[in-house]
């Protein structure tokens, strides 16, 4: 498998083009999808996925004390360990208590974001989502009813914006609103599990923002690069931080991100045949190249959490939630990490993986958006990764012809990136780690 080194991984940023936000392990076929994002549901429909577990050894889970929680929720705290044993753990949390910690940390920031990584086809994943935010906005409310929060969503491009206004005003129906978003084309993930979420913020007035590049500027990236939506002047409406994006590249954890997460899910989509066609449609003469895969996917991120810091710039002591796919937040180099780049200690951050899997936290076999439920409920009990190492930025320079124990000695060890910042599940009892 190519591997990319940073140097040609910062190349690519500045240069770039595609996107793809879910992994799979069979080959169905596209079934004559008109665009990636209906191949990738077709396939999803034509079957059952399966996937193998990962192991961690050494983790353990452990309650903050004794007594159990009321809520229907269980949550646990990801805590890396970058030590000499490289030994991360699992810290089990009350739900209150974790509800509690995320409102404190944004109230000691000017506003935040906490993104709540989703598989997109789990009833379960939203109505946690809807449980969560009903939570945290009544708290908020009850101290200050002034401090806006909004919900963010990498469902909707940013082009239909308005449509959300309207519907969130009640001026528009739940029927208009999916037709004027494009809902069925665009996205194709069923609305029904997606349903409490709009109607709850309809019903508290929370705006709803639109988060998601526009299919069009996307098809421009997965053709010729970044370079070919800059030459038409739409680049800067989603790379609000041109600087920050490009050396957001070039730091040795973000090579090891890249190698671990997106290098794996272009060679299954390779594999698949899947990328001979643009998001938007449009039919491509040869498989799309690496280069504008990395792309789109990372013009994707950037843009998603663009959007959310100019939505706490603009709104002082507000606070986003951010329904977006788990992909795009495991091990903190996707839009957690260009947020926080972003928000340069003035916003808090924090990210919730919604019932993860051990494919969650793999590379290659990763199926977060294409596993059935039933398929799902088998899958609980796998190992997760928790933490991804990556080497010292000057032993990394070093590497070339370095063996592979040379490679995994703890002094060549210059950080780890966490899973998640916290794991939020409906049945604690199906995880078994340690």
């Amino acid at each position: 498998m190519l591997t990319m080194n940073k140097k040609q991984l910062f190349s690519l940023a500045l240069c770039t083009a595609s996107i793809t936000t879910c992994n799979f392990v069979h080959a169905f076929g596209t079934n004559g999808a008109s665009n990636r994002r209906d191949a990738i549901s077709s396939a999803f429909k034509q079957g059952s996925a399966t996937a193998a577990a990962i192991l961690l050894g050494g983790s353990d889970v452990s309650a903050a004390d004794g007594s159990p929680s009321t809520t229907a929720f269980s949550a646990f705290e990801v805590r890396p360990d970058a030590s000499k044993s490289l030994n991360p753990s699992l810290q089990l949390v009350k739900p209150e208590s974790l509800l509690k910690k995320l409102v404190i940390d944004v109230n000691k920031h000017q506003g935040g974001a906490i993104w709540l990584g989703e598989h997109h086809n789990s009833e379960a994943d939203h109505l946690l989502q809807a449980d969560i935010i009903r939570s945290i906005a009544a708290m908020r409310s009850g101290n200050n009813k002034n401090k806006p929060i909004s919900i963010g969503l990498e469902q909707v491009q940013i082009q239909f914006q308005h449509f959300l206004d309207d519907y969130v005003a009640g001026n528009i129906s739940e029927k208009t609103m999916l037709a004027g978003v494009e809902w069925q084309t665009r996205w194709a993930w069923s609305f029904d599990g997606y349903r409490p979420i709009f109607e709850l913020a309809r019903e508290q007035k929370i705006p709803l923002i639109a988060l998601n590049v526009d299919a069009e500027d996307l098809a421009e990236v997965e053709q010729g690069g970044l370079p070919a939506l800059n030459a038409k002047d739409r680049l800067f409406r989603y790379v609000i931080d041109p600087v920050g994006f490009a050396e957001f590249a070039k730091a040795e954890e973000f090579s090891e991100y890249v190698n671990y997460v997106i290098q794996p899910s272009y060679n299954l989509h390779l594999q698949m045949g899947l990328l001979r066609t643009t998001m938007s449609g449009k039919q491509l003469e040869e498989p799309m190249s690496f280069r504008n895969f990395f792309s789109g996917r990372i013009l994707w991120d950037e843009a998603m959490a663009s959007a959310a810091s100019t939505w706490c710039a603009n709104n002082p002591d507000g606070l986003m939630f951010g329904l977006v796919g788990a992909d795009h937040v495991k091990f903190g180099k996707g839009i957690n990490g260009r947020f926080e780049r972003l928000a340069k200690g003035k916003y808090s951050s924090a990210t919730l993986i919604l019932n993860p899997t051990g494919t969650d936290s793999r590379p290659a076999g990763n199926m977060n958006t294409m596993i059935e439920e039933s398929s799902r409920e088998k899958l609980y009990a796998q190992r997760l990764t928790l933490q991804l190492r990556y080497l010292d930025e000057g032993i990394s320079k070093k590497s070339v012809g370095a063996t592979e124990k040379e490679l995994r000695a703890p002094q060549t060890t210059g950080g780890v990136l966490a899973f998640s910042d916290y794991i939020v599940v409906n049945n604690a009892g199906d995880y078994i780690v340690g």
